[in-house]
């Protein structure tokens, strides 16, 4: 039985229980020798870890994405806690509860549910036909309701993806209701489709990792690739439909620096970045809050990734 979790872990605490390897680095010290750099996580959050002794020959014992016994003690490194490890060791099957490791949400059912209502709604017949074409599509479907959203910074949980589809599937209707002029069934389709490439950019096991071809392509591209070859299969698929819909995809991000190979000329493209990108940020900044509260603290840590700390009030 696991009794101690990330969120839970203070300065001094001697450390003894199991955790997913979510990362290992082996590194040269300044004397020539080798240290090992580590994160472990579980299913309230990660830590990192450093190990400087037999460094190489730990480093041997597991590979990320392993559920392994850490021990060691919690120490602060600047301003962060991390563990000076002293011993990692593999562990079995049996020697551990999945349920202690992954963050998955009660109610997936029931947004499963909400979600496949919004997209029944959806009544022109070709981007019916592409919906249809993917949700039938079981490895698809298998894939997008467990998959992750993100790797570290929103809705960094299984399920993740299919929440924030879900999310982003409300705000569009709320902002077709207040702009009739959108094309509510392009939207819908491109909030269910915008991220699909994710399901193969990354490995969503117990250590979420690029996949060689998300490293290569970005989900941006597999998921454009995706839909074009389903578009294929489907009879007289208009040609203008298919162009908004890939430049939804493509332009998603908004800018060319953030990975968007195209910038939103369209309507509904630059609804579909706006409402991706706020309630990826909302969930962000939600789930800081929440554990900087429990850590009793008024003020996140810094968080270099947006280059600020966070209010938790």
């Amino acid at each position: 039985m696991k009794n101690q979790y990330v969120n839970m872990l203070q300065e001094g605490d001697q450390l003894n229980d199991y955790f997913v390897a979510a990362r290992k680095d082996l590194r040269t010290k300044q004397d020539g020798g080798k240290f090992l750099g580590m994160v472990f996580k579980d299913k309230t959050g990660e830590i990192g870890a450093v190990l400087w002794n037999n460094a190489a020959d730990t480093a041997k014992r597991f590979e990320v994405g392993d559920v392994v016994l850490v021990r060691g003690v919690v120490a602060s490194y600047q301003d962060r806690l991390q563990i000076r490890t002293e011993q990692v060791l593999p562990l079995k099957e049996s020697d551990y509860s999945l349920d202690d490791l992954v963050n998955k949400p009660s109610d997936t059912g029931k947004i499963l549910e909400k979600f496949e209502a919004i997209l029944t709604s959806v009544r022109d017949q070709h981007c019916r036909a592409l919906i249809d074409a993917f949700w039938s599509d079981a490895e698809f479907k298998q894939l997008f309701i467990r998959a992750m959203a993100g790797k570290k910074w929103h809705h960094e949980y299984s399920g993740g993806l299919m929440y924030h589809c879900y999310e982003m599937a409300r705000i569009a209707e709320t902002m077709c209701e207040l702009y009739p002029e959108l094309n509510r069934d392009l939207l819908i389709t491109a909030v269910l489709l915008h991220d699909a490439g994710k399901l193969y950019e990354m490995r969503h096991e117990l250590a979420v990792d690029y996949t060689n071809a998300g490293k290569l392509l970005g989900h941006l591209h597999i998921g454009a690739d995706m839909i074009q070859h389903k578009i294929n299969d489907i009879p007289d698929f208009p040609e203008q439909l298919r162009l908004e819909l890939l430049h939804c995809i493509l332009s998603h991000h908004g800018e060319l620096i953030n990975g968007s190979p195209v910038t939103p000329k369209t309507i509904e493209a630059i609804v579909l970045h706006h409402i991706d990108n706020l309630d990826a940020q909302t969930a962000a900044f939600s789930r800081v809050i929440r554990e900087t509260r429990e850590k009793g603290q008024e003020w996140s840590e810094y968080l270099p990734l947006i280059e600020r700390v966070i209010w938790a009030k």
